[in-house]
């Protein structure tokens, strides 16, 4: 298994340098503006609509609360279950739902994408198992909700439909608007489209249109005049495609998941944002 990405090493330290962000032994994030997560990257153009708030780097993400980016806005947030999520432009998000009882084996995580388009990075909760099923971290829509696995998959919604694309991963569940089950994809590059009138079948990406759609939530190409600066974001780059196995999705929960068994979920928390280790110099 490949390590992490040292980026998202330093981008979750810094963060937590910035807020002092430490979790409990154990998590139940039922309460309205409670933290679940931290900002690790951003590019201008986000604001919290619960507050309307500028985001910057090291800001807490609360439960309940919802994010908006224009269009030139991109914002990655990392869970307490090292679960992370990036909201691409001209998008808008909720944090639906987060319950972590890394001692009780139990959690969900959920959000709900209003408009536009979510890349999702499941962690320890989208990896557990149940007496009544597996885990997966739910994106819902207007039209559809997107269940992913253990793994990586790209959400982007407008007013009448909704397309799930499966990067990497255990599956991908598409189920439509009013409960019905649509297709599990299992094949890194596939996507499933749900719209009102119904549901499509799986679907092939060339690598190319991937690329592209998987470059909207990167700024490698963008114009740095524009102040925006780069995002740098979860290991995910277009050219990992051909190989998502060793550079496109290195298991985030496996790293620390003995920790959080045998050990308090509050050190592994820590470890994995830094927070435990000497003070990151810029």
């Amino acid at each position: 298994m490949p390590p992490m990405d040292i980026n998202d090493w330093w981008l979750a330290a810094a963060a937590a340098a910035a807020t002092g962000f430490v979790a409990p032994s154990a998590t139940a994030a039922t309460e309205v503006g409670k933290q679940v997560g931290v900002v690790t990257s951003v590019r201008a153009g986000v604001v919290s609509a619960t507050n309307e708030r500028v985001v910057y780097i090291g800001n807490s993400v609360a439960f309940g609360e919802r994010f908006k980016t224009d269009s030139t806005g991109i914002i990655h947030m990392l869970f307490m279950d090292q679960s992370s999520m990036t909201l691409g432009p001209n998008s808008e998000l909720v944090i639906d739902e987060f319950a972590f009882h890394p001692e009780e084996q139990r959690g969900n995580i959920a959000v709900n994408l209003i408009k536009g388009s979510l890349r999702v990075v499941g962690g320890f909760i989208s990896k557990l198992t149940s007496p009544k099923g597996t885990n997966s971290a739910l994106v819902r829509t207007a039209t559809a909700t997107i269940g992913i696995r253990g793994g990586i998959s790209i959400v982007d919604t407008q007013p009448d439909q909704t397309r799930g694309t499966f990067l990497f991963g255990e599956h991908m569940d598409v189920l439509s608007a009013d409960g019905q089950t649509g297709p599990r994809v299992t094949r890194p590059g596939f996507a499933v489209i749900a719209s009102r009138s119904g549901m499509g079948v799986p679907f092939r990406f060339s690598p190319l249109d991937m690329a592209n759609f998987v470059s909207q939530f990167e700024n490698r190409q963008a114009n740095r005049s524009t102040g925006g600066g780069n995002l740098i974001s979860t290991n995910d780059r277009p050219r990992a495609l051909n190989s998502p196995g060793s550079s496109i999705a290195p298991n985030r929960v496996q790293q620390v998941s003995t920790e959080i068994r045998n050990q308090t979920p509050g050190n592994s928390l820590r470890k994995l944002t830094g927070s435990d280790s000497t003070q990151v110099q810029s």
